[in-house]
């Protein structure tokens, strides 16, 4: 069973969550609420939580600053959360759960899975997430520096500009690293997309996102293919021909 501790500083809020997580998740037990960042720091001394899930809005602080005030991180976070654009932008680069208030059903069932399968895999703690999320959620609408990606048996943390390319898979997606890693992560190449196009990077092809600081070489063709500071060629697809152009017409200027 795993225990597991509610942050969360609204009444209402509390209630419904523990009654969420009691009727629906049958392998998580409650052990504590707590709602301010003091309250939140005492009762993970007390009661060693496996889980916490964590509001980030509190009145004394915020739920991150529970987490840089923990001396160690020993276990599970899922955020809970009002729409925030840049708190959700840095929970996908670190590949950290959230849930939306008012909390669905099935996200919660969802998000507590995954904590249940990682423990059951005895993968390491999540202090280097969650060091990711902090540095990201306080460079103050900075360039997000770490990117988790997560893998079957746990996760790496790079910095987006080490990323050379990312290939689809299905519902996977291999990284290809400066370093030479070639790293199998389950998430789509859509979510990668989304996440890196601030990042100069381009989706050249359905199936490929390339960073465009390693483009050496673009040949002309029906949609032409290019090549990588690496040695890779790629093709580019014909629909996604005219907007490469213009991209790199822009950035040429």
């Amino acid at each position: 069973m795993i225990k597991a501790l509610i942050v969360e500083d609204e009444k209402n809020s509390q209630e419904l969550l523990k009654e969420l997580v009691e009727q629906y998740c049958d392998s998580v037990s409650i052990v504590g609420i707590a709602g301010s960042v003091a309250e939140a720091l005492e009762a993970i001394k007390t009661h060693r939580p496996d889980l916490v899930f964590l509001d980030i809005e509190l009145p004394d602080g915020d739920g991150f600053q529970v987490l840089e005030k923990c001396e160690d991180i020993d276990f599970d976070v899922i955020f809970t959360t009002a729409y925030n654009q840049y708190a959700m932008r840095a929970f996908k680069f670190s590949a950290t759960d959230y849930l939306l208030k008012p909390v669905d059903i099935e996200e919660l069932q969802e998000a507590v899975k995954r904590v249940v399968e990682k423990r059951k895999k005895q993968e390491e703690s999540s202090a280097d997430q969650i060091k990711a999320l902090l540095e990201n959620i306080r460079s103050h609408n900075k360039p997000f520096k770490r990117i988790v990606l997560p893998t079957s048996n746990g996760f790496t943390v790079v910095d987006p500009s080490e990323i050379i390319r990312c290939e689809s898979d299905r519902n996977y997606t291999f990284i290809f690293l400066v370093d030479g890693r070639k790293i199998l992560v389950s998430r789509t190449i859509k979510e990668y997309d989304e996440m890196l196009r601030d990042y100069n990077f381009f989706r050249i092809h359905q199936s490929h996102l390339i960073n465009l600081n390693f483009l050496k070489n673009y040949t002309r063709g029906r949609g032409g293919y290019v090549e990588l500071k690496d040695g890779t060629t790629l093709d580019v697809s014909a629909r996604r021909k005219s907007e490469f152009l213009k991209r790199m017409a822009y950035d040429s200027k």
